[in-house]
């Protein structure tokens, strides 16, 4: 099965008034790291504004956003991006295979991707299956498993910290991907699985 991991970096939460600036995908195929990519752009116009509260996480600044490459030329990237990540080839000889799509409390990505791609003509349906691991689920059942204590909340780095997983550059959003990848196969050791 191929996934790709999907962490976002956002200007604020609604896809109505806020978008995502940073994008970073690790594709994975059969079990294997096929390659990461990390894409930064600059979404801000009369529709979608730049939210402090959402700088305060993030660390970044409505004049860093806009020194990024503009949304209208950088969405035909990942669209490509995407477009080789479905269409690599398969040891049968096939080529396409839409992608399972993997994160941490991944429906606010998936939120955002889906309105950027929107925006720009494009279908996340054509990319991706209707598959779904959310590591943040996982996490849950890790819970009520047992497999993981008590916990003061479910985050991303608290659970990191409590795994042993390396999550220095957080809310940088490859950095994060990395670490909730980790932080899955950790579960997955203890036996809790993804899927």
């Amino acid at each position: 099965m191929r996934f790709l991991w999907l962490d976002t970096e956002t200007t604020g939460l609604e896809v109505t008034d806020s978008a995502a600036f940073e994008l970073a995908f690790i594709l994975v195929d059969s079990g294997k790291v096929m390659g990461e990519r990390c894409f930064f752009l600059n979404p801000l116009s009369e529709t979608i504004k730049y939210h402090e509260e959402a700088g305060k996480i993030h660390g970044y600044s409505e004049g860093d956003i806009k020194a990024f490459t503009p949304e209208s030329e950088q969405v035909p990237r990942i669209a490509n991006f995407l477009t080789e990540a479905r269409e690599l080839f398969k040891d049968d000889g096939s080529k396409s295979e839409k992608m399972a799509i993997a994160g941490y409390n991944v429906e606010f990505d998936i939120k955002h991707l889906k309105a950027l791609l929107e925006r720009n003509g494009y279908k996340f349906e054509d990319y991706f299956s209707n598959i779904v691991a959310d590591v943040f689920i996982q996490v849950k059942k890790a819970g009520m498993q047992k497999a993981l204590p008590y916990l003061p909340d479910r985050k991303l780095g608290t659970v990191a910290e409590h795994l042993g997983v390396n999550l220095k550059n957080a809310h940088d959003a490859l950095a994060d991907i990395r670490a909730t990848r980790e932080v899955a196969a950790k579960l997955y050791k203890r036996g809790v699985a993804l899927l």
